[in-house]
């Protein structure tokens, strides 16, 4: 949290603790009506304009019914955070129409996420400073064009999330996904269970982030995170990109939830842009 702190005071932005923001509670940073406490106060705060999530870790679907989102529609904060995070993104979109920012936290400061890398990126990104993603062509990119607003976020929790009222519509979006720690067969369960229920059908296109420190078992799986994704889709025909730079990894670029977004992917050159209107 120090650290945070020490970063919005060097790029001129006021901030305020929330009060049990360092608390805990078994696995959970404080229980829920603690942390269900702290939102409700910064939604009902006029002065601030954006809540940053301290981490992800597991814990955000407890809030649901303990918090007053109501009071965005009237009030619209912006929403920080990724991974668990991935939750509140939904119900922005879903019940709210808001756009949120799926980007650094705090915690990744202490893990070494550097400011170049993502950080410094995300603030520029709230003021207004448009950014240019620094992609690369990769073997299973597929070709092709698409527009739609742009959804989705960790796959456990998109996985969990299905039938849900805030699960999101797959038809003509763009959805972004990305995993972390997960066993291979899991992500391989995870995508065929998404694609029974019709969520990778429709889509005006995929963008794949990092899928960071996955794990195999003695027995291998015998394909990649990549390779996994790219099977469970492989009869659509919409875009594909991989290795887009936000996830888990020290490399984590700010993505704008719930706005339009243009994917083109080529042979030799790729594209993500925002469409500004």
């Amino acid at each position: 949290m120090e650290q945070a702190e020490k970063y919005l005071d060097g790029i001129g932005m006021r901030h305020l603790r929330g009060r049990h923001v360092a608390g805990s509670w078994h696995q959970f940073g404080g229980t829920d009506q603690q942390r269900a406490d702290d939102l409700n106060s910064m939604l009902l705060n006029p002065e601030v304009a954006v809540i940053w999530c301290m981490r992800g870790g597991y814990g955000a679907v407890r809030l649901l019914d303990r918090v007053r989102f109501d009071l965005l529609l009237t009030s619209p904060k912006w929403l920080v955070g990724f991974s668990d995070i991935t939750v509140f993104h939904a119900l922005w979109q879903k019940k709210l129409g808001l756009a949120s920012m799926h980007g650094p936290m705090p915690k990744n400061l202490e893990d070494g996420l550097a400011a170049d890398t993502g950080m410094d990126h995300l603030w520029h990104f709230l003021q207004g400073e448009w950014p240019v993603y620094p992609l690369k062509p990769h073997s299973l990119n597929r070709g092709g064009q698409g527009t739609g607003r742009l959804t989705g976020g960790n796959v456990t929790i998109l996985s969990m999330l299905k039938g849900a009222d805030i699960d999101f519509d797959p038809k003509g979006k763009i959805l972004f996904i990305e995993e972390v720690g997960e066993h291979l067969y899991h992500l391989d369960r995870m995508m065929y269970g998404l694609k029974v229920a019709g969520k990778l059908k429709g889509l005006a296109g995929l963008v794949v982030g990092q899928m960071t420190d996955m794990q195999d078992n003695k027995t291998a799986f015998g394909a990649t995170a990549y390779q996994i994704i790219s099977q469970a889709v492989a009869e659509y025909d919409y875009p594909v990109l991989f290795d887009f730079p936000s996830g888990h990894d020290k490399c984590n670029w700010p993505l704008l939830m719930g706005h339009k977004v243009r994917l083109e992917v080529m042979k030799d050159k790729v594209a993500f842009t925002y469409v500004r209107k």
